[in-house]
């Protein structure tokens, strides 16, 4: 029998750039069963997405321009014949054309479109689209109305059990948080408005412990935010493993999160979430799903906004306690 032809996916960098584009790969993985899929991912992801089931194999990104070349070999060494290129970096189309895979996909610009074999539509052509299908259009150009399903990791019991070790022993249900955001200060909800929303929950019974995820950058944040609720708080933030924070999501009965990495992780693993956003646009970044509910500071979004913005600062602080902990009273009295 004739080996199944090989196809790279040259793979985004963040946690919910990540989750963003498994609607597109899932969809992708149904239409062409019998193909073999590369995935190639930075280390950082790598427990992402042994979660998922969608490619045949996880090749890692090795670091420097050095790390490029050695790179393109590996890439060489899976006889891969097409190439689909998610990130609009230059040195995300590098790598399949340093290994001189016959067909290179993606999306123009940055200087790199004579290193592709077609370009498709760019963001700016989305007119606004969620960003998932940004990642669907580079596989299926010619399409305008495709069906695409939540994004789907599969947390195996042994993870879960390990999930559960980290909790309290009968100490729930747990209500998660997640005050960071890798962006910055521009896509944090107010450290207070957090602690508020927590002892809120805690008060009128929706939890037991509030469990506070993060990255470990993150610890210190996470730490306050522990330490002014009080006994009855969980800080997991740079504790856990990657497949473990999304494993642990899953235990939560909401989360409320901002804009971030954290959201589209739990929304992967089915969790319901309250997420806050400020001037960025859920319409494009939000998170994925009907079991999702968005508070919003402002009416008027954007796709990029600066690290550390007074207005998105402001428009964060627009979103008071109160409507957060309303949408988390709904959800609760919705599966009561």
């Amino acid at each position: 029998m004739a080996a199944p032809r090989s196809t790279l996916i040259c793979g985004v960098n963040w946690i919910g750039d990540a989750v963003m584009s498994m609607p597109a790969i899932q969809r992708y993985r149904q239409h062409y069963p019998d193909e073999r899929i590369v995935l190639l991912i930075k280390p950082g992801l790598r427990a992402l997405w042994s979660l998922h089931a969608a490619p045949d194999k996880l090749l890692i990104v090795q670091e420097g321009w050095g790390g490029t070349w050695k790179t393109a070999q590996d890439i060489r060494k899976e006889s891969i014949q097409k190439a689909y290129v998610l990130p609009h970096s230059f040195r995300s189309a590098v790598w399949p054309w340093l290994a001189r895979v016959p067909e290179r996909i993606g999306a123009p610009g940055h200087s790199r479109d004579w290193m592709l074999t077609r370009t498709v539509n760019g963001p700016a052509a989305h007119n606004g689209k969620h960003q998932r299908w940004e990642y669907a259009t580079i596989f299926f150009p010619d399409e305008q109305n495709m069906d695409l399903e939540m994004p789907s990791l599969t947390i195996p019991d042994s993870l879960m059990d390990k999930a559960r070790s980290w909790m309290p022993e009968n100490d729930g249900p747990y209500v998660g948080l997640v005050p960071g955001a890798a962006r910055g200060p521009s896509k944090q909800w107010p450290q207070t408005h957090f602690i508020e929303t927590a002892q809120a929950c805690l008060d009128a019974g929706w939890a037991q412990t509030m469990v506070v995820f993060g990255s470990p950058k993150e610890y210190v944040l996470c730490e306050d935010v522990c330490q002014a609720i009080g006994k009855r708080s969980l800080n997991l933030a740079g504790r856990t493993s990657l497949a473990e924070w999304a494993a642990t999501l899953q235990c939560c009965r909401v989360v409320v999160a901002n804009d971030s990495g954290g959201m589209h992780l739990a929304t992967a693993v089915g969790a319901t979430v309250v997420a806050v956003f400020g001037l960025t646009d859920p319409a494009v970044t939000g998170p994925i799903g009907t079991r999702a509910r968005v508070v919003r500071g402002s009416e008027v979004g954007a796709r990029d906004i600066p690290r550390d913005s007074e207005e998105a600062r402001l428009a964060l602080a627009r979103v008071t306690p109160d409507r957060v902990i309303a949408e988390i009273q709904q959800v609760i009295e919705s599966v009561s």
